[in-house]
């Protein structure tokens, strides 16, 4: 298995994997993260990393004063638009490099960068905010 098929399963992978955990508890947006926080607060707590508590602590708060499920939307379908417009570049750079007959390395590296970059345009598409 290559470098690149490696890290498109690992992408697919933790997508599913963070998918499935808030799948389970069936809360969505600002709940999900709140305790996707509280969980890793409770493991910091219980290993003794007081940084890490504090951190998560106010990592809790901010999340209580100030996440909108809205916004949470907002920002993933941005992120979407922004992985679609890499995916557009790098199909549009790959087209350009074979129509003018570039080395075969440079072409073979921006089919990587396209599948990587078509990959992870899946990943948060399969992801609800």
């Amino acid at each position: 298995m290559n470098r690149l098929s490696r890290i498109v399963l690992t992408l697919l992978l933790t997508s599913a994997a963070s998918g499935g955990a808030w799948a389970d508890t069936q809360l969505a947006g600002c709940a999900a993260k709140r305790e996707s926080i509280r969980a890793e607060l409770r493991d910091a707590q219980q290993m003794g990393n007081t940084n890490k508590v504090e951190g998560l602590g106010r990592a809790l708060d901010e999340n209580n004063a100030s996440c909108r499920d809205d916004a949470l939307t907002a920002r993933h379908n941005q992120k979407i638009v922004k992985a679609q417009a890499k995916v557009n570049q790098t199909e549009r750079s790959l087209r350009l490099a074979q129509e003018a007959n570039k080395q075969p390395k440079r072409i073979a590296r921006l089919e990587g960068k396209l599948e990587k970059a078509r990959a992870e345009l899946a990943a948060l598409q399969a992801r609800q905010p």
